[in-house]
């Protein structure tokens, strides 16, 4: 009985000594999991909560957290969401490289870098617009004053000017017949707003003319200017000292250095060098119409291919013709004749009749 007694009193010894040597000896470790009290670390010169390393580990429990070294910033820290599965955690950025230029947005469901579309172009620091509703911009520089108008002959936006004001066209500038545009350096666009829905009118007189389309004009040399208006008989023309061709839809006329004296004027643009100036257009319209001439008294009008013929009324102003033949010679009464020896006159229809002239 007392071997016994002693043996445990022995081992209790032992197992003292050997705490306390452990105890002496190392750095006593603690598991934070069985712990009751609240944990700071906030006053801690450093702490890793995570495990790290230069590859994501092949095996995990869902919970765990893994710093990955090697992974672009902002895209380190990942965490097990199944059976050794791996995912990154928020924020998912998706990556910098080879995006220059582009702009970060979603698709509704996660982050992406998208590339300017519609109708711009560009890096996001110089964004140009190049197109509006899909309908490509002239890239004609605009004057002063000018707003875009879309040229349904050349499918662009172009540079027009368009004069503020009340309703009603106030001035020349207003109307949208056979406007002229620039489109380019070498290429002039006239009438581009004339179609079937609105055609473009002119009239001479009482003879009107229509035109469902517009027209373009182009030059290649030449310094001087080119004068556009409607030719009395009813042909948009182009009049210049240049060298310039016409689409169809209008007629070039070279050796032109004004307007005919028979045409309506619509625009006068300069050109140097082979080139449109781009603030030489200038625009001629007015209301498109010429003077209407009515009859008075011993005169007479009538309209011939749109042009007033003003003729004298024969029945109130005698007319001068030549010296008949004999005394039944055609004629109409009133008429009057002379020459070296009688005068003249036809007192009725085909019948004349003479008096001698004698020097006094």
């Amino acid at each position: 009985m007392h071997t016994v007694v002693v043996m445990v009193r022995f081992h209790k010894i032992l197992l003292l000594a050997f705490a306390g040597g452990v105890l002496h000896g190392q750095v006593t470790q603690l598991d934070l999991h069985f712990q009751s009290r609240d944990i700071d670390f906030s006053a801690a010169n450093a702490t890793k909560p995570f495990k790290s390393g230069t590859s994501l580990p092949s095996v995990c429990s869902v919970g765990e957290m893994f710093f990955w070294l090697n992974a672009p910033a902002g895209e380190n820290l990942y965490g097990c969401t199944s059976l050794n599965a791996w995912t990154l955690e928020e924020p998912a950025y998706p990556a910098v490289t080879g995006n220059s230029g582009k702009v970060m947005t979603t698709d509704g469901t996660s982050m992406l870098f998208s590339s300017l579309g519609g109708d711009i172009s560009g890096s996001p620091a110089a964004v140009a617009v190049t197109q509006i509703q899909g309908r490509p911009v002239s890239s004609a520089t605009p004057g002063s004053g000018q707003a875009l108008v879309w040229n349904a002959s050349t499918s662009h936006w172009e540079p027009q000017t368009i004069a503020s004001g009340g309703s009603g066209a106030s001035m020349a500038a207003q109307l949208g017949d056979f406007a002229v545009s620039g489109t380019s350096a070498t290429v002039l666009a006239i009438g581009a707003n004339c179609s079937v829905a609105t055609p473009c009118t002119v009239r001479f007189g009482s003879l009107v003319y229509s035109f469902a389309s517009g027209a373009s004009v182009s030059i290649s040399a030449g310094s001087g200017v080119a004068y556009i208006y409607i030719s009395s008989a009813g042909a948009l023309t182009v009049g210049h000292n240049v060298t310039a061709n016409c689409t169809a839809g209008c007629a070039a006329q070279s050796g032109i250095t004004s307007f005919p004296a028979d045409a309506i004027p619509l625009f006068t643009w300069s050109a140097t060098s082979g080139a449109w100036d781009a603030a030489g257009g200038v625009d001629q319209r007015a209301v498109l119409s010429s003077k209407i001439v009515v009859a008075s008294t011993g005169l007479t009008s009538t309209e011939s291919s749109g042009k007033t013929v003003v003729s004298v009324d024969s029945t109130v102003v005698s007319l001068r013709t030549s010296v008949p033949a004999t005394s039944s010679s055609a004629c109409a009464a009133g008429s009057w004749a002379l020459d070296t020896s009688y005068y003249y006159v036809c007192v009725t229809l085909n019948s004349w009749r003479r008096v001698a002239l004698s020097i006094w």
